[in-house]
């Protein structure tokens, strides 16, 4: 349940723009400008909480922490799966940066409903766009060897029963072979399930 009730008339129409076949087109940086949101400009990101990115707080990624980063990602570049693993890394600790730099109670995984507008607070829709940005800012420093940022996915329409849940993908540079990358699932500081996206789709 990416996405509460309370955001289900917001989410709807961007379902239909997130179709497989419209989504292959668009670049990914496109989709913060769709959404209303503010993509990555260098190290500084805009993150998003509170559910649908209702509040923003600009952060910067650089310095020790990306240093950190860039170490960990140039020594896992010998193949698309260690590179995946070592993103699952730099990605939980991201979302423990992220933890500390909001404040507060950290961000309960599953987007409860009543943590809707909470400081802090993620919902998949906060978690995508944050995500995103991460990915974007480390693309741009160079450091995906074996992937490309790709648009963002949805699942689930209420006509098949599941709410709408939104997730990053980042594709395989040789195969295509796309994957979704989605911390919404677990706490700060917990690896992100990184799976293949054929198989996140399935999912409920």
């Amino acid at each position: 349940m990416g996405s509460t009730p309370l955001l289900i008339l917001k989410a709807l129409p961007f379902l239909f723009m997130t179709l497989p076949a419209a989504a292959a087109s668009l670049p990914a940086q496109s989709w913060f400008n769709q959404q209303g949101y503010v993509g990555p400009s260098g190290s500084r990101i805009i993150a998003c909480h509170g559910y649908g990115c209702a509040r923003r707080m600009a952060i910067s990624v650089d310095g020790a922490w990306l240093s950190r980063a860039r170490a960990a990602l140039r020594s896992g570049q010998g193949s698309p799966d260690v590179e995946r693993r070592t993103l699952g890394e730099v990605i939980r600790s991201y979302t423990s940066y992220l933890a500390t730099s909001f404040g507060g109670k950290p961000d309960e995984p599953g987007s409860p409903p009543q943590m809707s507008g909470v400081y802090g607070q993620m919902d998949c829709l906060d978690e995508t766009a944050n995500t995103m940005s991460l990915l974007l800012v480390l693309q741009e420093q160079g450091l995906l060897a074996h992937h490309v940022v790709e648009y963002p996915e949805s699942r689930g329409f209420f006509l098949d029963g599941r709410y709408p849940h939104f997730t990053a993908v980042i594709a395989e540079k040789r195969t295509g072979t796309a994957w979704a990358v989605d911390p919404w699932e677990k706490a700060p500081g917990q690896r992100p399930d990184i799976l293949p996206l054929t198989q996140w789709r399935q999912d409920s």
